[in-house]
């Protein structure tokens, strides 16, 4: 029989046994606690980068889908303006030979008169989207469905509940070829602006420009762009930035002057250097003596800044020709007045015209000639409506409208805006186009 001792002696080490289990069952507690915790942070993460790298793979195809929406948009925009092109060049003959040639009256004694163009305007009769475009690129389905198929709203019915027939319209998507998504292209005219360039044209070009140009800078509602100084601390008046901008493009490396009343042209040789502006900047550049290659390149002009810019970049322009003409078919009533400028005789200036009602109820005069705004107006139907305002007209552009150098009612530069979506991403591409017998010679190509 054994004695209390040895029995107290079990039962303590009987306690300590349970002690070392419980305290094993704890760090067993504990690392499993730990390792659920560790495996549900590395899932988590885990399922997050999934989804993450999910949705960058939709917004990558995303993105390239709309990229190339907005081409279609530019390059849908380009055969539009070969039509129009084409329409510019199509003959009309003149309306009173074919009432003789119908009735047998034959000619009249002054022989035929030359036939006209059209004067209709395309690019702003169309609208250019993908739907445009929808009778021209089938839907392209998996089983080959057409596109009243694709474009019908789907009928659901629910076949838990027999007695209710439940019917739900879901909505068509706008389809492009085998994808969903849109493009919008908008088209303008590169030469109803005030073209930069014709500064450095002859003097018979470069006159008109430069007092058009100055009109538009020293008008009143523009006078506070040119009373402080800006970032660079530089502070320019209108005139000042033309020579500036002339300086730019000529040849010479001698500052010009501004004389409208020199009979070389408005514009005079100096003596000074054109490059001193430019010596304060850091670092400090020489001016180009060449064509600007696009309008962002004229914030390198001394005294262009980003006031200057946001007031004038839709009414001046660096990409037609230098011998193109302004067009007078703008909707801009700043580039209207231009226009009507350019063509009163700078002989015989009629004091009407710094009359802000005068000339506001001229430009509703010359709009209401337009039957629709698509229909452009002619150089000939322009001038008439100034004459009969009683306001004379430059004898150089009444004696030979057809071809005068100062007005034009036709263009061959446009630039287009074409805005890609799919999904949630938007591309955006703006190009610069001047017809030629192609698509159009590419000037200019920016993608956002």
């Amino acid at each position: 029989m054994t004695s209390p001792k040895h029995r107290e002696a079990r039962r303590a080490g009987a306690r300590r046994d349970a002690r070392g289990d419980r305290r094993q069952r704890g760090v067993a507690l504990i690392i499993a606690v730990v390792a659920i915790t560790i495996l549900t942070v590395v899932a988590t993460e885990f399922a997050y980068n999934t989804r993450v790298d999910l949705q960058l793979a939709a917004n990558q195809r995303d993105e390239v889908q709309a990229m190339y929406m907005a081409r279609s948009g530019v390059a849908l925009s380009r055969l539009l303006l070969r039509f129009q092109k084409q329409v510019d060049q199509t003959p009309i003959p003149n309306v009173g030979d074919l009432l003789k040639q119908f009735t047998g009256g034959g000619t009249a004694a002054g022989g035929q008169q030359p036939a006209s163009s059209l004067n209709i305007q395309l690019w702003k009769l169309a609208r250019v989207d993908c739907h445009m475009l929808k009778g021209l690129v089938p839907a392209g389905g998996a089983e080959g469905e057409d596109d009243e198929a694709s474009a019908a709203p789907a009928l659901h019915e629910d076949e838990d509940d027999e007695a209710s027939t439940e019917l739900s319209l879901a909505p068509a998507k706008r389809s492009f070829g085998s994808f969903s998504g849109c493009f919008l292209a908008t088209i303008s005219d590169e030469e109803e602006k005030l073209n930069l360039h014709r500064l450095n044209a002859g003097s018979g070009d470069a006159l008109p420009t430069a007092m058009r140009l100055t009109d538009l800078l020293e008008d009143k509602r523009f006078e506070f762009l040119f009373s402080r100084e800006d970032a660079n601390r530089v502070r320019v008046d209108p005139r000042e930035v033309i020579i500036h901008i002339k300086d730019w493009v000529d040849e010479d490396k001698m500052k010009s002057g501004l004389d409208f009343t020199s009979a070389v042209g408005p514009f005079v040789g100096g003596f000074a250097d054109e490059g001193s502006p430019y010596s304060r900047y850091e670092p400090r550049y020489e001016p180009k003596n060449a064509r600007f290659d696009s309008l962002d390149e004229l914030y390198r002009v001394h005294g262009v800044n980003d006031r200057f810019m946001a007031a004038f970049r839709d009414r001046i322009t660096v990409y037609p020709d230098v011998n193109s003409k302004p067009n007078v078919n703008t909707d801009d009533p700043m580039m209207m007045y231009m226009a009507i400028r350019s063509a009163a005789d700078p002989a015989r200036p009629d004091p009407r015209l710094n009359d802000p009602v005068f000339v506001q109820e001229l430009i509703s005069r010359i709009r209401a000639a337009r039957a629709f705004s698509f229909f452009g107006t002619s150089v000939a139907d322009f001038v008439s409506a100034i004459e009969s305002a009683g306001i004379a007209v430059n004898p150089q552009l009444k004696a030979n409208v057809a071809g005068n150098r100062l007005l034009g009612d036709k263009s061959t530069t446009f630039t287009i805006k074409s805005v890609g979506e799919a999904g949630s991403v938007q591309k955006t591409i703006t190009a610069v186009v001047r017809l030629d017998d192609a698509l159009g010679k590419l000037l200019y190509w920016r993608e956002e």
